[in-house]
């Protein structure tokens, strides 16, 4: 059994029309196994109201980094968590030239976690970037990265797993599962419909440019061997490109 875990911040409207819309009245996912993570009391009193859809709302604490230990924290060793970012349309999957709605958000679960425990590791993704071209058919377990936006992990308490940073948060999660593990599960045929570092609410409240490229050349400063500037994608923020040969 598994629970859905989404962290939350100045979007208790959005929350609704999108995540959980699509995870309850789309995918027709039980309301009662999603989880809600607000940042604090005030917060609290603003997503409450989900709680008649049956969805559960719990107080963490703010900031990207310190809620997703939090939510790591507030559930037992071995659970099987799957996280979302609260601004997602829907997930896809590829057909062919193509990407299309996907909406048995329980098989793609069941495949990331049974997929980890077949490759003795603990934490399963979807490609980042929704388009046919950068995806694939096939499973893979090298060092590829795990999107913050959706990705499932078997709670592991070690401190070694923790991140440092709040901005390229979901970089270091990835290599830090990989080095422990040596392995990352990542299901390539997955996507999401979603639109990185725009709308109101959540990180975008906070995030600056100074802050984004501290935490990438901090990153590629601290991994020398699996993560480096990648040159080739335009960008405002300094962008990262994971070494998918390290062993």
């Amino acid at each position: 059994m598994y629970r859905i875990a989404i962290p939350s911040y100045k979007r208790a409207k959005t929350i609704n029309e999108k995540t959980l819309n699509y995870l309850i009245n789309i995918c027709e996912f039980d309301a009662n196994k999603i989880d809600v993570f607000v940042a604090n009391n005030d917060e609290y009193e603003e997503y409450k109201y989900l709680k008649n859809i049956g969805v559960n709302v719990i107080i963490g604490i703010i900031t990207i980094k310190e809620q997703r230990l939090f939510i790591n924290n507030y559930y037992n060793e071995g659970d099987f968590i799957v996280q979302m970012d609260d601004d997602i349309n829907y997930l896809t999957i590829k057909k062919g030239k193509k990407t299309e709605l996907f909406t048995r958000i329980n098989k793609l679960i069941n495949i990331g976690f049974n997929e980890c425990l077949k490759h003795q590791t603990k934490i399963f993704g979807i490609t980042p970037t929704n388009n046919h071209f950068f995806m694939s058919d096939k499973i893979s377990t090298n060092l590829k990265f795990i999107n913050g936006g959706f990705f499932g992990t078997i709670i592991d308490k070690d401190k070694f797993l923790n991140v440092n940073i709040n901005e390229k948060d979901d970089y270091e999660r990835t290599i830090r599962y990989f080095l422990k593990f040596k392995k990352v599960v990542r299901l390539n045929m997955f996507s999401l419909n979603t639109t990185y570092y725009k709308g109101e609410g959540g990180m975008v409240d906070s995030r600056t440019i100074e802050e984004q490229n501290k935490s990438a050349l901090y990153l590629c400063k601290k991994y020398p061997n699996l993560i480096k500037i990648n040159p080739h994608r335009k960008s405002k923020y300094l962008e990262l490109k994971l070494n998918y040969r390290a062993i």
